[in-house]
């Protein structure tokens, strides 16, 4: 049936948050070549009635200076024509998932519906729901952006809400410049290795192995990168290599000898000895990490791996009270944090 327009209150369940003006200018041009081909959603209110879908044909029709338009009269409450205001505005494929997901939360918070309530009444999938709602309430501007301009998938953007809205922005950057911004799969493992960016080293050195395996679960470390060149401990039996990895994977850490990071007797006696300056030591260490090893693959393995520590045996990873020598594991530490993949440097 025809009702006029002036009859119509449209204030209420307006779901749409914006149109782009390309979008209502088709509109219009739309209904004045061809004329109405649905007719909007209404229900009675007083004398007139109340729009419930149909908002941008009414002010499109308004603009064209009609005085009439096609409509459907339902007689239905309020939850009633909330739903179906939903059900026939936000299932609308120029909806962004954000903006349906806008509308979903306010639904949510203003009526105290559940998401899985919601999403049987508009005849969805729970996660359907929840996907959308998380990417409108946890999604960093500048990854908004991108979902809503295409840059980034759907799914890509559900991993990045993951994330604390500070990474945010600049894991969108990473993702970008490493060209798998629409890639799933490859995002999922750019996300460990992006926030695994703090190296840790602890040394042994007059510690109790239980003590020494709280404070790595203390700091949520996550695997055991054990840098000497012998595990072998002949002071300290308990970090020998066959207990020290067994007692390791006991409390869920994964234990890595490598001896490769290690540094040869001839060069670790001397030193220890003074017969060979620090900066000669450090040198030849860095050297030996660029030369004779592929460090960045090295680098990697430790971004891969999750939160990781480098482990030697002195207690100090630089000069301090009685000890007077740097540990290599402070020179391994400060060579992968100038590779720019690891943001801070905690000696334990």
């Amino acid at each position: 049936m025809k009702i006029r327009i002036s009859n119509i209150d449209d204030s209420a369940y307006t779901i749409r948050e914006k149109l782009e003006p390309e979008q209502f200018d088709e509109l219009k041009k739309s209904l004045e070549v061809d004329g109405q081909w649905d007719p909007i959603i209404v229900r009675p209110k007083g004398d007139g009635y109340e729009l419930i879908s149909g908002h941008r044909r009414v002010q499109a029709s308004k603009e064209l200076g009609w005085t009439e338009i096609e409509a459907t009269v339902k007689d239905v409450d309020d939850i009633e024509a909330l739903f179906l205001a939903l059900k026939t505005n936000i299932i609308r494929q120029d909806m962004s998932e954000r903006e349906q997901g806008k509308v979903l939360h306010r639904i949510t918070q203003e009526f105290g519906i559940s998401g899985p309530e919601l999403a049987r009444k508009i005849g969805k999938r729970d996660e359907w729901v929840r996907r959308r709602i998380k990417i409108a309430l946890d999604l960093h501007d500048e990854v908004a952006k991108a979902l809503e301009d295409d840059i980034i998938i759907m799914r890509v953007a559900e991993i990045i809400a993951s994330l604390d809205i500070q990474y945010q922005a600049g894991f969108l950057k990473y993702i970008i410049q490493n060209k798998i911004e629409r890639n799933e799969a490859e995002v999922r493992k750019a996300k460990k290795r992006y926030l695994n960016n703090t190296i840790y080293t602890i040394g042994y050195e007059g510690t109790e192995l239980k003590t020494f395996i709280e404070v790595l679960k203390n700091n949520g470390i996550e695997y055991l990168f054990d840098v000497r060149f012998s595990t072998e401990s002949q002071f300290k039996p308990d970090f020998s290599k066959p207990i020290l990895s067994r007692e390791l994977e006991r409390a869920k850490i994964h234990y890595v000898h490598k001896r490769e990071l290690g540094v040869p007797y001839e060069w670790q006696n001397p030193y220890k000895d003074g017969a060979i300056p620090f900066e000669c030591f450090d040198k030849y260490y860095r050297w030996h990490l660029l030369k004779e090893l592929d460090f960045s693959k090295i680098v990697d393995e430790i971004k891969e791996s999750g939160r990781t520590a480098l482990m030697c045996y002195e207690k100090h990873a630089t000069p301090k009270r009685d000890q007077k020598i740097y540990c290599h594991r402070s020179i391994l530490a400060t060579r992968l944090k100038e590779t720019g993949e690891f943001k801070e440097l905690i000696h334990l």
